[in-house]
């Protein structure tokens, strides 16, 4: 029988893997040969060729095979790449003003809320050296707003040229939408550079709006492109002999042609998975009655998971390689770092296991491999469980069962178990880890992975799969034949595909259906003729054309994509309109759980998609076999295994013995066979099908036995305390938890705070409310308290209104939903999410007014009250909360987010029940508190002294020239407790909305977070120890106002909070000494109407410098319970520190501490906004100098292209953030206007070292100066906003900082030239390198004047710390460099800020007014400040 497809013959399949080069050939009767061989990293083609001559060496005897008609290839060589920083040397070029795109990475943090304290910023695929400005501008709708300044762009290319640089990549503003200036500058390049340098253009990459993401697909693209030809040209030379058509496996599952390949290899970076889900969708999907599946391929590092729903692969745009997320079509492929080889840890400090992400590769692999490893992995445990056979791959490969099982005792000694204990914790904990990931690739899509038959390949996967599937409740679990190499088999069975796009931003209603046709004709024309050019040698050529639309509800960040077919894009404009909203409606109902029917529907992108249509190659089927017992000769081995603690005999079975569909195999069992092995469980039957695949379904009376087992209270506590990893287990699936309850919030809101900036955060509690899993501590507890009504089954719960529940939120945009989850009758615990609601009918617009003076102008409060009743839903509730926001479709929208996240945890927690039992489960989580417990209380006795210790800081005014502000607190140990007393913190504001209603609860977990950060980064913190911290907060302070005191604009208390914290720790233990930094969300509101009359409203997060830190520029992990400590002039602290490439990494500019939080792209913000961003980046030398550097602060330039009004507010202008230990403050805020037409001649200089900071789209002027704080200010048509925010501390001698290190970031525009010689000692030559002789004689005259400063007696905090004064606080410890005293900086205030000082609310007041003023200490604060005044504070 011929083999049907675009050639005959025989086809082959080669997979590249870091481990093996597997090979498949179909030969023309459809049957399929496999081929394993070592893969050959140093040259890839070597490992390939090798297979290939194995192949042919297993076909010679077969009848007509002389040539492979056609040869497959997926290949790693481009993630490779990617992945080893082994790309080719390139440059970037961007657009003047915009230099640090891929360097910000849109300014976030990943993490938790202590993630800041370790986090290390990855390089950018290509530097900031190698990047060049290109003076020009493109408007977002096509316009050419500044033409490009051809002499300027070729005199900032004169550095680049000087780096021998191999590619350079082009990615200019709003390119997507006018390519001119793109084109232009590749021809200036090209006669610049030559033809030998490769350049790369993003409008020809990916012509989509966001700046960063397409640049960082285009400059991978750069970056792998002259690797990725030369590759592939030498391979075509070598398999000239071996076919005439070589093709490419593509990240979408399709193939492409060598050409096409070379010329975008950013399309092809996942080619390798992509090829396993393929390989499934073939041979399964299209072969068997399972059309929806999930896939799970595991294999020595990470696992992939991945969707088929109608036997079609999912798809997203988007594809992560490492670091990097890059925008190219991809098999929807979500990757874990669970693999065979994945090592596991145990941290005896808060008793947690993990496995992974870290791996033991491939050399020296896990212990069994007896290649010198003996670091515990998944392999080793599965080898000491007897689930593995002593030899793989047929024979050819030794396993060491005495090597794994020494690796395993070593961690089962550390946590007292038993060895077989330990490696079943292990496996069960990786198990877990892809059940939680298997959950996200179906949540995410709005499927119930239960309707999903799981289907597991690679080399490991098939051992993991029946306990998986078990977790997962997706049966049959499927496992293909030669499961190891499914991969080389897609690569052999797939078609071509080729697609174009093209951006199309458009309302529906605005769109006719002869617009969308004259856009799609010519791409579908397009992708035709590339598949006809690459099928030129097969006779008959059968396409198949599909057409896609990107669309969202307009201001809703997710995009979904609907398929048309040719019938349906030739329908009328009404028609056609109808079909997209219907089906746009659909996907958005199957994926959300709702749709927006009478929202308006926004286009984004179109394209054409032309596939090979020939018929699929034809997969040949197993014989019957007339009993369902295999042969006994099929038997290989009876041994035991170890399965839920118990030793039982396990049959291993060879699978090439047992090939005839309907032999059963009863568990337990193993089937072998030469790439992979395949765990039968206990209860469980694996069945073949007609196909030859494994299909494991757990037998009746086991699905009986499958719910919970039954336990008291007293039995489940027995049970956790006799297996601790009961509790590991169940924290990984609370963990899991919070990853889908995000997933949902960020891709269900339409609130751009949500949706672009992640300004949400969730939590599990147990019934009592305490937190399991969250961030900002439970919401539950407070609420609890005050709540006097019934709570039913079906109740959901919101409110935002802090004072009745103490904080628990803390301004009225945040909203919070709560539910109670049920189980069996009985409460088990709370789901709470919240998010902030862009307006919520405050004063102004985006509701956070600084000059609200009451909680009630800052806008609609919503006492705690029922959203939904027993299951009802409240619509006149909503009804009233929608239609008093200025923003009623993105409230309602936020609102459904928010009940949609709460309800999955509560089914996720109600799952837990059922598989544990609830007492368990209660227990486990009982344990998990005490866990938390005993970590933090172990700290507090080993890492904290007995001093009292005290800090204060200060907000710098109110918005109204009163300040500053005092943030006082006193940290003290007593037995066993810390006690934080904020005492001497200022009263209450009475006129503006600083003040900030501290949760204790709130502070107990930022406390608990940044004590554990450091020891155990990967701690999931819970409320546990919250009764080892006492805080002690006064009424009608600013951080316990009394009602109806404003709190709109808490934000800035909230960031002071976080620089008191880590000042009261690091004075107590070096591992926690940290500078200030930018620890606040100062926002920008603009608003208006635009010439149609259409409102807007943007609501920005601004972000800054974050402090120098322990972890410096380059620590990769603090080992447990060391103290890491910088090098100063001014202690003599020990340095125990764990360093890996001290000061190697980047520091994280113009970042924010809060987690997750992302900033908008510049293009969203231009598309939706009537505004142009004439710069955005960092201002050089405004981090705080040191042996570690602050983060710089944030410039940003807007020019107001409508009438409207802006509200800004932020802090630290009088003020600077302090440094540590030698290390200077950072760089204050500023903010000026200049007005269109009003420019002036001379420019004003920021805060940064040798930055004018003000000549910005041809506007040079001094400005009108804006106070920090201030709403209502009117912005006209052309007028320009320069926004500096303020950098971060630094911390240690910014003279021991290497001068190398100081030379690169004067080249890469971090440092000024100034700055390195003022501030460090530093002289850089014109080329960029370092002046020894100068520097060694600057730093040595530095030194010599800074021991001969004569220091001014008064200030204890001068001595030693390079003159910058800033005085000693009653406690605090010396070190501490403000800037200069409160005086000293009340005194230069005009001259340095253009602004006034404020005014001391003593002196603004002479008593205080409001509800705080009958309250004994607020009296007598007014009356000892009238006296003292600023020395009052000691500082």
């Amino acid at each position: 029988m011929v083999t049907s497809g675009v050639e005959s013959g025989y086809r082959l399949g080669v997979d590249v893997g870091g481990t093996f080069t597997d090979i498949c050939v179909i030969t023309p009767n459809g049957d399929s040969i496999y081929a394993k061989v070592p893969s050959t990293p140093h040259d890839q083609s070597v490992g390939v060729r090798n297979g290939i001559a194995k192949a042919r060496e297993l076909l010679q005897d077969r009848e007509g095979f002389k040539r492979f008609g056609c040869i497959h290839h997926g290949t790693t060589i481009a993630t490779n790449a990617v992945l080893e920083g082994k790309g080719a040397r390139a440059g970037l070029v961007v657009t003047d003003g915009h230099r640090e795109i891929l360097s910000l990475r849109r300014s976030q943090i990943p993490g938790g809320l202590g993630a800041w304290i370790y986090y290390q910023a990855p390089e950018p695929i290509i530097p900031l050296e190698r990047t060049v400005t290109c003076p020009e501008r493109i408007s977002v709708s096509g316009e050419v707003v500044q033409r490009l300044d051809n002499e300027a762009f070729r005199q900032n290319l004169g550095d680049l040229k000087t780096q021998n640089v191999q590619a350079i990549s082009i990615s200019l503003l709003n390119s997507y939408a006018n390519d001119v200036h793109e084109k232009r500058a590749r021809e200036i390049i090209q006669e610049e550079f030559g033809p030998d340098v490769e350049v790369v253009c993003s409008s020809d990459v990916l012509p989509l709006p966001g700046e960063y993401e397409r640049t960082e697909t285009t400059t991978t693209n750069a970056v792998v492109k002259p690797i990725m030809k030369k590759y592939l040209n030498n391979l075509q030379k070598l398999l000239a002999g071996d076919t005439d058509t070589l093709r490419i496996l593509k990240s979408d599952g399709d193939l492409t042609n060598v050409a096409m390949a070379g010329e975008t290899p950013v399309n092809i970076l996942m080619s390798g998975p992509a090829g396993g889900v393929k390989g499934v969708s073939h041979v399964i999907a299209k072969n068997t009655p399972f059309k929806n599946l999930i896939t799970l391929d595991m294999g020595g590092t990470s696992t992939d998971c991945a969707l088929i729903r109608d036997s079609v692969p999912s798809v997203r745009r988007e594809t992560v390689v490492g670091s990097l997320t890059v925008k190219a079509a991809s098999v929807d492929v979500r990757t874990v770092g669970a693999g065979g080889g994945s090592i596991a840890f145990y941290n005896n400090l808060t008793k947690n296991l993990r496995v992974g992400p870290e791996s033991a590769g491939a050399s020296p692999g896990p212990a069994a491999y007896g290649n010198g490893g003996d670091s515990p992995t998944v392999t080793d445990a599965n080898l000491v469980l007897g689930y593995l056979p002593s030899k793989l791959l047929g024979g050819d490969f030794h396993l060491h069962v005495e090597a794994a099982t020494a690796a395993v005792d070593k961690i089962a000694r550390q946590m007292g178990l038993s060895t077989l204990d330990a490696a079943e914790g292990i496996v069960n904990l990786v198990n877990e880890t892809i059940y939680g990931a298997l959950r996200l690739v179906s949540i995410e899509q709005g499927y119930d992975p239960r309707e999903f038959a799981l289907v597991a390949f690679g080399g490991a996967g098939p051992l993991a799969a029946n306990a998986v599937g078990k977790l997962l409740g997706a049966w049959p679990v499927i496992v293909p034949p030669s499961p190891g190499v499914l991969c080389a088999y897609g690569d052999a069975t797939t078609k071509l595909s080729h697609e174009l796009s093209t951006s199309y931003i458009k309302i529906l209603s605005e769109t006719t259906s002869e617009e969308l046709l004259s856009e799609l004709k010519p791409l579908r024309e397009g992708c035709e003729a590339v598949l006809r050019d690459s099928l030129q040698n097969v006779s008959e050529v059968q396409l198949k054309a599909v057409y896609e639309v990107d669309l969202r509800y307009q201001g809703q960040a997710i995009i979904l994509t609907i398929q048309l077919n040719e019938k349906e894009i030739q329908c009328d404009t009404a028609q056609l309109a109808g079909l997209i909203r219907e089906y746009f409606n659909d996907a958005h109902t199957q994926q959300f759980s709702f749709s927006l029917d009478s929202h308006e529907v926004e286009l984004m992108r179109l394209r054409a998609k032309v596939t090979d249509d020939s018929p699929d190659v034809n997969v040949e089927g197993v014989e019957r076999s007339s009993k369902k017992d295999p042969p006994e000769s099929a038997i290989v081995d009876r041994k035991k295994i170890t399965v839920g603690g118990e030793s039982i005999e396990a049959v291993f079975w060879n699978r090439g013995a047992i090939n005839r569909q309907g032999h059963v195999v009863h568990g337990p069992a193993v089937i072998t066979e030469m790439d992979a092995n395949t765990l039968i469980l206990p209860g469980c039957y694996g069945e073949i099908d007609e196909m030859g695949n494994i299909l494991i379904r757990p037998s009746e009376d086991a699905q009986a036995r499958m719910s919970g087992p039954e336990h008291t209270s007293k039995s489940a506590e027995s049970i956790v305390a006799e297996d601790p990893l009961i509790s590991t287990l169940v924290s990984s699936s609370l963990q899991s938890i919070r990853r889908e309850m995000d997933s949902l919030m960020l891709r269900c809101a339409m609130s751009p705070a949500i949706r672009d900036q992640q300004d949400e955060f969730n939590v599990v509690a147990n019934p009592k409310g305490q937190m399991l899993v969250g961030q900002f501590g439970s919401f539950i507890p407070s609420f609890l308290e005050m709540w006097k009504g019934s709570i039913d089954e079906g109740d959901v719960f919101v409110t935002n209104d802090a004072y009745q529940i103490k904080g628990a939120v803390s301004h009225l945009n945040d909203v919070i939903v709560m539910l109670p989850i049920w189980f069996n009758g009985q409460i088990v615990g709370w789901s709470s999410q919240f998010g902030h609601i862009t307006d919520v009918q405050g004063k102004v617009p985006g509701s956070l007014s600084i000059n609200a003076s009451t909680i009630f102008e800052d806008g609609l409060q919503i006492p705690c009250v029922k959203l939904y009743a027993k299951g009802i839903y409240n619509e006149p509730l909503v009804e009233l909360l929608c239609r008093n926001s200025r923003l009623p479709e993105w409230f309602a929208s936020d609102l459904t987010a928010l009940v949609a996240a709460c309800r999955i945890a509560g089914t996720r927690v109600q799952e837990l029940c059922s598989r544990y039992g609830p007492d368990v489960y209660h227990a486990a989580c009982n344990d998990l508190l005490n866990r938390n417990r005993t970590a933090i209380a172990h700290l507090i006795e080993t890492k904290i002294g007995e001093e009292e210790t005290t800090f204060t800081d200060f907000i710098d005014d109110d918005g109204h020239g009163v300040g500053p502000w005092a943030v006082k607190c006193t940290m003290q140990k007593n037995h066993s407790k810390l006690i934080f007393d904020w005492s001497g913190t200022s009263p209450q504001s009475g006129n503006s909305s600083i003040n900030f209603y501290l949760s204790e609860t709130m502070f107990k977990m930022f406390a608990g977070y940044y004590l554990l950060a450091v020891y155990d980064p990967y701690c999931v913190v819970n409320d546990g120890f919250h009764d080892l911290l006492e805080v002690k907060i006064p009424e009608g302070s600013l951080l316990k106002p009394i009602r109806p005191a404003a709190l709109s604009c808490r934000t800035h208390l909230l960031g002071r909070i976080m620089d008191v914290m880590q000042a009261l720790f690091g004075q107590r233990n070096p591992a926690y000494c940290a500078a200030a930094g930018f620890s606040d969300s100062p926002h920008l509101f603009y608003s208006g109407f635009k010439p149609t009359g259409e409102p807007f409203l943007l609501y920005q997060i601004g972000f800054g410098g974050v402090p120098a830190r322990p972890a410096g520029d380059g620590v990769r992990m603090i080992s447990s319970l060391s103290s890491p400590f910088p090098p100063s002039s001014q202690t003599n602290q020990p340095t125990n520190q764990i360093l890996t490439n001290p000061l190697s990494s980047p520091q994280p500019d113009s970042h924010c501490l809060f987690p997750a939080i992302k900033s908008i792209p510049t293009e969203t913000l231009e598309l939706y906004y009537p505004l142009h961003i004439l710069s955005s980046g960092t201002l050089p030398s405004s981090g705080g100098a040191g042996h570690f550097r602050g983060g710089n602060a944030q410039r940003t330039v807007y020019r107001f292209l409508c009438k409207g009004e802006i509200s800004l507010h932020d802090d630290r202008w009088f003020t600077k953030p302090w440094g540590v230990n030698g290390g200077k403050p950072g760089g204050r805020s500023r903010k000026v206007i200049y007005r269109a037409g009003a420019a002036a001649e001379k420019g004003e200089k920021g805060e940064g070292k040798g930055d004018g900071g003000t000549a910005v789209g041809g506007i040079r002027g001094q400005g009108e100066v804006v106070p920090s704080k201030v709403d209502h200010v009117k912005v006209s048509p052309g007028d320009v906003l320069e926004w500096i925010t303020w950098g971060g501390g630094g911390l240690g001698d910014p003279l021991t900082r290497p001068a190398g290190k100081v030379a690169l970031e004067v080249h890469r525009g971090l440092v000024s030239r100034d700055g390195a010689e003022e501030d460090y000692g530093v002289v850089v030559r014109e080329d960029y390198c370092v002046h020894v002789k100068r520097t060694e004689a600057l730093r040595q005259r530095m030194r010599e004047e800074r021991r001969n400063a004569v220091v001014d007696s008064t200030s204890e905090e001068d001595k030693g710390n390079g003159g910058g004064g800033g005085g000693e606080g009653e406690g605090e410890g010396g070190g501490y460099d403000r800037g200069g005293t409160l005086q000293e900086l009340v005194q230069r205030c005009k001259l340095e800020t253009g602004l006034d000082a404020p005014t001391p609310a003593w002196e603004m007041e002479k008593e205080a007014y409001g509800p705080h003023a009958g309250v004994g200490w607020v009296r007598e604060w007014y009356e000892r400040m009238g006296r003292e005044g600023y020395g009052a504070w000691r500082v």
